[in-house]
């Protein structure tokens, strides 16, 4: 204890988690050559390299995984007794929030909350991370602070706050073929379906609700995530269903339509997620208020124009 300081051991920490020097350095605020001789320290104090570079970035020995499982314990007794947050100032912070969302989130809500960041809290820092099957893991460990958007209930030690709600539409390119001002139900069934498979989302259970409604949809394709379907969308006859949000954005283009669907479909709420351990967190109710103040601010603004008149329900 009396040759190694112990704030030196974040360094092993955050770098488990990055798996890179240079992000392991930004988010701790430190240099590259800081984090370098730091790491050189703990493998002569440790007698391990600790780390080592493999093609997907720095991964941890055997005896390094055992260390950092004992000191994620005994960080969270060390926090609670020696570094309570009792007092949270966002124009003088430099903390690092990191927020778990869809990719829709990088066009929807990250500009707006960068905005307020650099009027209110121009020091704060976002770490933007796309929601998994891993969220409920990472906003129990505290690896991730928020998660945001069309998220089932995650359970037991959760807490979630509706932000909005909103509904499907779908989406064509503005010049389809067979496909105008309006979609029937015939058209739906019968013409090639882009299908977005996110994960950690209830975005998948509209396949569930598809199915129990008896209506058929034939896939062409398949992408993991939102960013995908405008480039293809403008080039294909598919048919996409999105979110109003993103429905919106696409339309703005001029490239592509949002049409109301030929039938019902519930609709949906967008929430931001937090486990119990840090409802008290100054910075965290905070960053949870000015999260709900975006989305706010959103749903106040006059729609805009879109391009077919069934789309003004956004």
């Amino acid at each position: 204890m009396k040759n190694i300081d112990l704030r030196l051991l974040a360094v092993i920490r955050e770098l488990q988690r990055t798996g890179s020097v240079s992000h392991t350095a930004e988010n701790l605020g430190l240099s590259q050559s800081a984090v370098s001789m730091t790491l050189a320290r703990l493998r002569k104090h440790f007698g391990d390299p600790l780390f080592v570079r493999t093609s997907s970035g720095m991964a941890s020995t055997p005896y390094a995984a055992e260390l950092i499982g004992d000191l994620n314990r005994a960080a969270d007794i060390l926090e609670m007794a020696l570094d309570r947050r009792s007092h949270f100032d966002p124009a003088t912070s430099d903390r690092m929030f990191h927020l778990c969302s869809t990719d829709i989130a990088q066009f929807t809500m990250l500009p707006r909350l960068a905005k307020r960041l650099a009027i209110s809290a121009p020091s704060v820092r976002l770490d933007l991370r796309h929601l998994s099957e891993d969220t409920a893991r990472l906003l129990e460990t505290g690896e991730a602070d928020l998660a945001i958007g069309l998220i089932p209930p995650m359970g037991a030690g959760f807490c979630q706050q509706r932000l909005f709600s909103s509904h499907f539409l779908c989406v064509v390119r503005a010049d389809h073929p067979r496909i105008r001002g309006e979609i029937t139900r015939e058209q739906f069934e019968s013409e090639s379906h882009l299908s977005v498979t996110t994960t950690g989302t209830g975005y998948h259970t509209l396949e569930r609700t598809l199915e129990s409604l008896n209506i058929r949809r034939r896939i062409g394709m398949r992408v993991p995530g939102f960013l995908g379907i405008a480039a293809v969308i403008c080039v294909t006859d598919f048919i996409a269903i999105v979110p109003a949000s993103m429905g919106r954005l696409l339309s703005e283009s001029g490239n592509m339509k949002v049409l109301e669907l030929p039938f019902t479909l519930p609709g949906y709420d967008v929430t931001q997620n937090w486990h119990e351990r840090y409802m008290l967190d100054p910075g965290m109710q905070w960053l949870r208020g000015l999260v709900q103040s975006v989305f706010q601010e959103e749903r106040q603004e006059p729609p805009k124009p879109a391009l077919s008149a069934t789309s003004r329900r956004q």
